[in-house]
This record gives structure tokens, sequence and C-alpha cells, in this order.
């Protein structure tokens, strides 16, 4: 019996290759290099003809699979370098945009700096034009109280400026000169007397002086210590009008300046004169026409003007009315000339009233005869008048005369001193003799009461 020859089936096994990152051509190399491998194997494997056949036959299959996948790799080896080369591309654009992005925000933020400081610049320039013009405005629109200016031949515009701001005419000298000086009017302010008032504006003044002032004016001087009848035979020496007119025109007018002036609303209505002693001490320009009103205004403006907000606050400080203070003050203006001596005489008066002394003012008393004389008669002394502070406790129903601006200070600030009694020496020193008991008091009258003749 023929032996059959014992046919092996071998089962054609194929290692599959490990997956590796494909990165280049050596890949697909390796995998056909591990083919050929397996091909040596089989090769050593004794097989029948139609295994043989078999597998070649599967080797066929085999290897046209191996190409395709070959093809494959190659297919992938592409699609690689073709993501790659896009990759790249993709960083380039990236870059180019964030390049982009970057010169946007640059130019975003050099142009939010432009605009800042364009917006800024702006607001200066705004600042500096709304400043320049209220600078140029009027110092005080409600305040129509007119103050004498005297602008003399040759002055300059720095002169002129600050003539008018120590007026308080104008708010700044620099913003006036440079007014004038750009609206070509420097060579044109002419030389004069002027009235002007805070409410007008730097370009009103500026207006009035090219025009100029009225040729046709008289200087008055009003001094101080006077009473309303020695102002009027003042005024009617000087040929500006007659003391009649002056008296007549505050006698009859008096709700009209109480109206107009706040200051008098603490003036009793039944005074005779109610402006006595509020007809301010000063030097005045007033036109040849004027009349008795016109200066009689320029001298409640300037009084109006030395009695400051401060003043007034301290008034209320004391407890007293301005009418009290103006009265004190005048009494304490016919007391003495010198001006170191004008808080300790409103000191001595302050000090009497607060022990319920009377004043005993020889001042009332010449106010009340009209006759500056030193001393009078126990008689006279006697006489029955609201003004009479030898007869009657306090201050006298009014002031005796205006007064200057020293002693109105003094009115308000007196002395703190334990002086209680004076008489003047009227030696030629115009000093006063100072006592804080009577006997002192009744020694300096012995002794200086010669000088009195």
């Amino acid at each position: 019996m023929e032996k059959r020859k014992r046919v092996v089936k071998v089962k054609k096994t194929m290692r599959r290759p490990k997956r590796k990152k494909i990165n280049k051509d050596n890949n697909i190399n390796l995998m056909d290099n591990n083919l050929f491998e397996d091909e040596k194997v089989l090769s050593n494997i004794s097989v029948d003809e139609g295994t043989k056949e078999n597998i070649d036959i599967k080797d066929d299959v085999l290897f046209e699979d191996v190409d395709v996948k070959t093809e494959d790799f190659s297919n992938i080896k592409e699609n690689q370098f073709d993501d790659v080369k896009q990759s790249k591309k993709d960083v380039v654009l990236n870059n180019k945009n964030s390049k982009t992005k970057k010169n946007n925000k640059k130019a975003s933020k050099k142009k939010y700096i432009l605009g800042g400081i364009g917006a800024f610049v702006l607001i200066c320039v705004v600042a500096i034009i709304v400043s320049y013009n209220v600078l140029l405005g009027a110092v005080d629109s409600s305040n129509t109280n007119k103050m004498d200016v005297t602008i003399e031949e040759g002055s300059s515009l720095s002169g002129i400026s600050q003539t008018l701001k120590d007026k308080d005419l104008i708010r700044s000298e620099l913003a006036f000169k440079v007014y004038v000086k750009l609206t070509g009017k420097s060579n044109d302010l002419k030389a004069g007397y002027y009235s002007f008032s805070q409410s007008q504006s730097a370009g009103d003044i500026v207006s009035i002086m090219m025009e100029g002032s009225n040729s046709d004016t008289a200087t008055v001087t009003i001094k101080e210590g006077l009473d309303l009848n020695r102002i009027g035979d003042t005024l009617e020496e000087q040929g500006i009008f007659t003391k009649e007119e002056f008296l007549s025109e505050i006698k009859n007018n008096a709700d009209y300046y109480r109206e107009k002036y706040d200051f008098l609303s603490s003036v009793p209505k039944d005074r005779e004169y109610i402006l006595e002693g509020y007809l301010f001490a000063d030097t005045y320009n007033i036109y040849v026409n004027s009349t008795p009103r016109d200066l009689i205004e320029k001298m409640l403006d300037r009084f109006d003007q030395e009695y400051t907000d401060e003043y007034k606050k301290r008034t209320k400080e004391m407890g007293k009315t301005i009418d009290e203070i103006v009265t004190m003050a005048s009494v304490v203006e016919r007391e003495t000339i010198l001006d170191s001596e004008l808080p300790t005489v409103a000191g001595v008066f302050y000090n009497r009233l607060e022990k319920g002394m009377m004043l005993q003012s020889c001042a009332t008393l010449q106010y009340i005869y009209k006759d500056y004389q030193f001393s009078f008669t126990e008689s006279q002394k006697n006489i029955d008048s609201p003004y009479n502070t030898y007869k009657y406790e306090g201050l006298p129903a009014g002031p005796i005369s205006n007064f200057r601006a020293a002693s109105l200070k003094a009115a308000l600030y007196p002395e703190d001193t334990d002086y209680l009694y004076f008489c003047t020496k009227n030696d030629g020193t115009g000093a006063s003799a100072f006592a804080k008991t009577y006997e002192e008091h009744e020694a300096n009258i012995q002794k200086y009461s010669g000088n009195w003749e």
C-alpha cells in the first residue's frame, strides 16, 4: 500500500507590523523587510504542490495587499506633508493675524492717547477763555455805588490798572492790561476824573476812559470831625452849592437814603438829620453842575466801602448796631487828634458805659452849642438835650460828627484798659492825660487847665 504523503496544512501567518508613527520613508521599508522575513519562514516548510499552489495564490494576494498598503502609506506620507505645509501656513497666518491685532491695539491706544490729549487741550482752552471773560467782568454787578478815580496825565497802562485794582473796580490787573493791548486801545485811554462803580465791567471802564472825563470838574475836601452844619459851610465857601441846599436835600429825602443804603436801617426815624456822622471824610471829585445828591451819594458810597463785612460781623459780636458804633466813633473822633490814642479813648468810654457812669464828653456839649470850646460852665453842662452826656447816661442820641477810618476801627476794637478818665493837655502835642481814679483825673485837670483858656 502506497504510503500517503502527509499533507501538512500550514497556516500562513503573518505578523502584523507594529503601529508606529509614520514620519519618513523608512517606515515603509521596515514593513517590507518584515514581509520578506515571513517569506523565508514559509520557504523552509515542505508542502505539497497543491498547498504550494494555494500558498502561491495567497502570496500573490498578500503582495497585492502589500502593494496596496505601500500605496496607502505613500498617500499618508503625501497627506502628512500637506498637513505640515498647511500647519506652517496656518502658523504664518496666525502670526500675521497676531501682528495685525497688536498693530491695531497700538493704533487704538495711540488714537486714545491723542484723543485724550486733544480733549485736555480743548478743556484748557475753554477754561482760559471762561476765566479771561470772568476776570474782565464786573466785580459786583449789584453794587452801583460810584467811586472817584483820578487818572493823571502820562499814566502808564500798568499805573491805570493798579489804580483801578486799588479801588477794587477790576478783578485782575493782568487781564485788564491784556484786554487793552489785544483790542489796541492802549493809546486811547485819557487822563481825567472819573466815577466808576463795581457794577461796570472792564470793557465799560475802558469805553468811558476812551471818551474822556468832563473837564468841568471840581475837587471837594471834607475833613473829619465835622457835623452837617460845618460840612454845609465848607461847601458854600468853596462855591459848590449853598448850605441850605445841602441840608434841605438831607432833611427832605430821609426815606430815599434809608431805602438805598442798608447801613442806615438802625438810624431812628425821628432823627432830624438821618445822615449825621455818615458822610465820610475824604476828597471828592464832582462835576461843576452836580447836585447836592450827587455829592452826598459819593460820600455815602465811601462810607459803605469803609464799613466792611468784617466790621459788620464785629458789630454783631459786640451786641451793637451800626448806628451805635458810628455814634461812638464820632465821639472818639472829637476827643483826640492822635491816631495812637483813639483805641485808648474808646476803651475809656466803653469802661464808663459798662460801669453805668456818664460819658461826660465835652464833645457832645460842643455839638449842642455849635461851639468848639474846651470847657463849659456847670450851667451849660445842665442843658436838657439827649446829646448831653453830662446829664444822661449812655451814648448821645446820635453821631455828633463824621470821622476818620482810624476812629471807626477804634470804636470796633477798643483798647483793653483800666482808665476811666482823660483830659486834653493842649500843650501843642495833641496828647491826652489818662487816669484810673477821679483823684488822678482832678490832678491832671489842675495841671493842664491853664492851657485851655
